[in-house]
């Protein structure tokens, strides 16, 4: 008889589950999100339960200055865009998503600074976010707030999105999901 895990234990498998779906993403398809990695946006109200919107999250590492700081400088170094993306899906694919056990359990996601969705995310405090790759589905709710910029998950969320696309405004909200467990 197998005993059912907790939301705790199904968030650690989660993040598992999103590292491995990542190691594919920059060492098979140059970077490119696959659908697992996006979620669809839930309200909290269980009697609903039509998605709002999609987006794609980041998983960020609990100690994530250093790679920020690389990042940083491969975008600094130099104005060639193809040198961004080489350089960083190096990174990623050879050392980032190998300890998953460094991830922290915030998700983040990038939005512009007159951001609706944003605006809406924060007045609800809450959604709920299903992933889905194939067979394999995960389901949980949130607590939803903006993280200042010096925050170092704001700061790994801007540089690793800006490494993916150069016309990133240097003035962005970042918000942080945490997992309500």
């Amino acid at each position: 008889m197998q005993q059912s895990l907790s939301q705790a234990e199904l968030y650690k498998q989660f993040i598992l589950w999103q590292c491995r779906l990542r190691k594919m993403c920059v060492r098979e398809l140059g970077g490119q999100p696959t659908i697992g990695m996006s979620s669809g946006v839930y309200s909290v109200e269980r009697d609903q339960d039509d998605e709002k919107s999609r987006l794609n999250f980041l998983i960020v590492k609990q100690d994530s200055a250093d790679i920020t700081a690389e990042f940083a400088h491969i975008i600094r170094k130099t104005l060639d865009t193809k040198d961004w993306l080489k350089n960083g899906l190096r990174i990623l694919s050879e050392r980032h998503y190998q300890d998953d056990f460094n991830f922290s359990y915030q998700l983040t996601a990038l939005f512009g600074c007159d951001s609706a969705l944003a605006d809406a995310f924060l007045k609800a405090g809450q959604c709920h976010l299903k992933f889905k790759q194939d067979s394999i589905e995960y389901s949980f709710d949130f607590d939803v707030t903006e993280l200042p910029e010096q925050d170092q998950a704001h700061q790994s969320t801007y540089w690793h999105n800006h490494l993916f696309n150069a016309s990133i405004p240097g003035k962005v909200r970042v918000l942080g999901f945490d997992p309500i467990l």
